[in-house]
């Protein structure tokens, strides 16, 4: 983590500040973008339930995130505890998910993978971005189709993560 606060000029926010006890740390990057392995949360009203993930490393690299569960409340992770363990886990219930979103010109068509989540234990904000293989998710769930799905339902719950 970086020991001081710091200040990035990025391409969509501007200048931001960044304390240095919100900076997610992922060692190995993410897929594509192995390079970049430190990154921001940036919330706001306005992009609720979204938030961005501004890459620190990259000032032009910014993910949109949101949590699954809004639109998949029934999403679920199953992982290996050693696959977990490396970010200092020791419950399950330490891991906050997060899955990128991919927002086209169509607004309809925005979609989430859910086949590469992203887990942060939230008490050393150290992450990773999980590759699930044998899975029935994909890399597009479109958000509009889930929520047709949902009808007028839209829980907000944490995304469960169940060790194998």
């Amino acid at each position: 983590m970086i020991a001081e606060t710091m200040t990035l000029t990025t391409s969509r926010f501007g200048e931001i500040t960044v304390e240095p006890d919100g900076v997610l740390e992922f060692p190995r990057g993410l897929l594509g973008f192995e390079a970049c392995t430190r990154f921001v949360l940036i919330s706001s009203e306005e992009y609720e339930p979204f938030a961005h993930m501004q890459s620190l490393d990259d000032p032009s690299l910014l993910f949109v995130v949101v949590n699954p569960r809004l639109f998949v409340p029934h999403y679920r992770i199953e992982v290996d505890p050693r696959e977990i363990a490396e970010l200092g886990v020791t419950d399950v219930s330490q891991v906050a998910v997060w899955t990128i979103v991919t927002v086209p010109e169509d607004m309809s068509r925005m979609s989430i993978n859910l086949q590469g989540p992203l887990l942060v234990n939230r008490d050393n904000n150290r992450g990773k971005q999980m590759v699930m293989v044998r899975s029935p998710y994909t890399t597009c769930h479109y958000i509009m189709d889930e929520l047709q799905k949902l009808g007028a339902r839209r829980p907000i719950a944490e995304a469960q993560v169940a060790p194998v």
